[in-house]
Order: structure tokens, then sequence, then C-alpha cells
């Protein structure tokens, strides 16, 4: 087996030092939300895909509009997620979701975007947990006693060709109320091939590599994605733009990575245009950008920060411009180096900016 290669997407410490010291995720969400006045149910209940779930911040928050938006119909998430420890973090957030909305069938799945589209199963694990009671802490008990089901299920192991970790198994678990189980009988899958294919809402929040080509994104991301919208469905497709103050620190420590490389918007659709058939007879694309903050909880001051602090900012930073572990060996993480962190912050405005790539699906 070989080494392993250090990946930005393996490394938990840098995504929790992320989530947890900015506010973009509750912001995505926010965002997201404001396309829901203008959204019509269609069939026979609001179909939802989360192509990462992560921690559960953005489809939780999400989940919360919906309901808001329709506080009767049913509602199904399909989520993928291959991390142990986010899916845990997950079920945390989804006691209250249930109580809140209780037509709710929620997915998680291990399985690849391209093999829910072409219904492909084969040696997939089924799991159901059918929620007993009606209160959102009773729902909490069960959902955050699923460790060693989640832990048993979601187990990965190294690509020998890649040394990439991925899925030992495929796995798919739906989870509902029981008291709702007739209600929601046309909802809840029987088999695997019940799973929907089309979908009103597809989210793709930091799904793919910026240092990666337009073309490698389109063939394994982006197109089984646009593939899976129904109708008037609307895929939000999210990631770092760099175009903030991250590339200046980026530059100045790494200068010869170019870690936005393939971010141009304006690019990107012109070579997914380029490349799908009838693309602009098809869909409607737009861009936006998405502005969110580093959260400063220095104990220290209003104006310097924290050591804490100081690291924090550089792991969003990293996390940010996808810099691997092994592209970081050089750097000393000492008191001096956070202090130069800490200068360079003082004198920034600390804004991120995601770009968002919105395209909808045309039809009557």
């Amino acid at each position: 087996m070989g080494k392993k290669k250090s990946n930005f997407f393996d490394s938990r410490d840098k995504y929790l030092s992320f989530i947890n010291s900015t506010n973009e995720k509750s912001k995505i969400a926010f965002e997201i939300a404001t396309y829901l006045k203008k959204t019509k149910i269609k069939g026979d209940a609001f179909k939802i895909f989360d192509a990462g779930t992560g921690d559960g911040t953005i489809i939780s928050t999400l989940l919360s509009a919906v309901h808001d938006k329709f506080p009767q119909d049913p509602i199904i998430v399909v989520g993928k997620e291959i991390s142990i420890d986010d899916i845990n973090a997950l079920l945390g957030y989804l006691g209250y979701r249930f109580y809140e909305h209780k037509n709710l069938v929620f997915c998680i799945t291990n399985v690849s975007y391209q093999d829910i589209y072409n219904q492909n199963f084969d040696n997939c694990k089924f799991l159901k947990k059918e929620l007993i009671g009606n209160s959102s802490f009773s729902f909490n008990q069960q959902l955050m006693g699923m460790n060693d089901v989640i832990k048993k299920n979601w187990e990965l192991k190294e690509d020998s060709a890649s040394t990439i970790l991925k899925p030992k198994q495929k796995s798919f678990m739906a989870i509902y109320r029981k008291d709702q189980k007739i209600s929601l009988n046309h909802l809840i899958p029987k088999k695997l091939q019940d799973i929907p294919k089309l979908y009103d809402f597809v989210i793709a929040s930091q799904a793919f590599r910026l240092r990666s080509p337009y073309q490698r994104t389109l063939k394994l991301v982006l197109l089984p994605l646009l593939r899976m919208l129904d109708k008037k469905g609307q895929l939000f497709f999210i990631y770092s733009s760099g175009n903030d103050f991250t590339k200046k620190i980026l530059n100045q420590f790494f200068p010869k990575i170019s870690p936005f490389q393939y971010s141009d918007p304006k690019a990107f659709i012109s070579h997914v245009s380029n490349n799908i058939n009838d693309f602009k007879k098809k869909y409607k694309v737009s861009v936006s950008s998405l502005l969110f903050s580093f959260l400063n909880i220095s104990l220290s001051s209003t104006k310097k920060f924290s050591p804490m602090n100081s690291l924090g900012l550089w792991n969003a930073i990293t996390y940010v411009g996808q810099i691997s572990e092994d592209e970081q060996k050089k750097i000393a993480i000492n008191v001096s180096f956070l202090d130069k962190i800490s200068n360079i912050a003082k004198k920034l405005t600390l804004n991120f900016k995601d770009n968002i790539l919105h395209f909808q699906k045309k039809g009557e």
C-alpha cells in the first residue's frame, strides 16, 4: 500500500477550524433560502440533493427555511457524505428538524453522484431508521445513538492506485418518523431503485478541487449534478473565488502554487456551455458572490488576535486555498509566525468571497 497523499479534503482539523471560525455555512444556507420565494412543489414532495452534507449546518438550516415555505408538504433529502464524524454531527442537527417538519424523509449515502443518477446500487447496503416518539429530545437520543451503525457502514479504505480514502462499501440509509410511515408511504424508499433521480434543489458547496481543470470538474462533479435537476430544478454550485484577502497571503507564503487556477466563473461557464449539447436551451445560469467573515473571538483584545485566533485564521486561509499538509510542511507554526499572521490580519478586512454558479433547468 502506497504512502497516503496528504489531501486537504482529509484534514479534519483544518475543516473543523474553518467551520468554527467563519460563518460561511450559515451564510450559504440563508442565501439558498432566498430562492425558495418563487419555488413551487412539483409532484409529491420537495426534493433536495446535497452533494456533500459536511457537518450538516447548511442542510439543517435550509430545511427550516423549506419548512417555513412548505409547512405541510412532504420533503425528501438525499445527502452524500463519506465522513463518519460529519455524519454524526449532521445527525445531531436532525432531531429538531424531524420534530418541526414531521413529513420529512432524510437519506444519507456514500454512493457517488453518477451511481445515484444511474441507479447503480450493486452491493449497496440499504438501511432504514424509524424514529419513535414525537419530541425532538427523543429523536435526538435515537439519532445520536447511531454512532456504531454509522461507524460500521461508513468505513473508509485507501484506494491502492490513488491512495485517496474511499468508502469500503456502498451504504444508503433512510430516516423517517414511524408515526408518519403511512402518510409518507409514497416517499419512503422500499428499495434502492425508489430513490429519486431528479431534484428541485441540488447543493454543491466546496465539492471539487480548485486546481482541477474545468473539464475534470465538469465530468466528475458538475455534469452528474446537472443531470439530477428536475424541470425548473436549481443547482447551487458554490466554491472559493480567491478574489479576497486570501490570495495575497497565499501568494506570499506559497509563491509557486496557484490555488485558484480554475476558479474563474466566466471561463468555467464558457467551458460548460461549449461541452454540453444545447446547454443554453436546457439551462439558465447566473453568477453571484457571497461574502462571509472570519469571526475574531480573541479574548485578549479587539484589535489584536490571540495566538489561537491567528492559528484559526491561518487554517481558514489554507482551507479556502485547498493547501495540503505536504505543501505546508516547510512552514514552522510557532509564536513568531502567528504574530506575523496577526500583524497582517490587522491591516485587512477579513471577508472571504465565494462564487455561486446558479443553474436552473428550463421546463414548463
